[in-house]
């Protein structure tokens, strides 16, 4: 079994194990509400240069409109001295070009938190062909010289209750443990 799917099957059993991941068996335990309002789902596109990264889905029923997180880790790409701490930065290790590629941001981006991790979050809209456009939510947050990206996108527009709701998933320990396995990677 893959890590990635490990790590689902522990969000849905209520606790996490790394077995094998990167020659490191982990064990935490968590019960936090938050965790089982996402699924895990397949990851969606093509593999680049950062690999495939874990997908989750919250259903409208939990989260108030069907959205999906995209996460991966970009081992080495943050600036070590000072994270992700402007919109240039978020900019260059977003992941918003996995949805598509002719976008612009609609604001600047604002601080955010998520565990030990810092960085910001900044909404994009993306142009696709024959649909409208589509608003994505990139929350860059950095781990010593690591970026953990999130990508998330909502079948309604994303707003602050969606951001509110990708940001308690991102605090959850387990995904502060899976940021812990991927740094320990280097």
């Amino acid at each position: 079994m893959n890590c990635a799917r490990t790590f689902a099957l522990g969000l849905a059993l209520g606790s996490l194990m790394f077995v094998g991941c990167e020659s490191s068996a982990q064990n935490i335990a968590t019960s936090d509400a938050q965790s089982t309002r996402w699924s895990e789902e397949k990851w969606p596109f093509p593999v680049d240069q950062w690999g495939t990264g874990l997908a989750f889905r919250c259903g409208a029923d939990k989260c108030g409109s069907e959205v999906y997180l995209y996460l991966r880790a970009k081992i080495g790409f943050c600036r070590c001295a000072t994270g992700v701490s402007d919109d240039d930065e978020i900019d260059r290790v977003g992941d918003v070009e996995l949805i598509g590629t002719d976008y612009k941001p609609l604001a600047a981006g604002h601080a955010v938190t998520a565990g030990k991790m810092s960085g910001r979050a900044r909404l994009f809209a993306v142009e696709r062909p024959l649909q409208p456009a589509k608003t994505i939510l990139t929350i860059a947050l950095a781990n010593k010289c690591d970026a953990i990206v999130a990508t998330i996108a909502a079948e309604s527009d994303t707003q602050t209750v969606q951001e509110a709701n990708a940001l308690d998933f991102l605090r959850t320990a387990g995904i502060q443990q899976w940021v812990e396995a991927q740094h320990s990677r280097e």
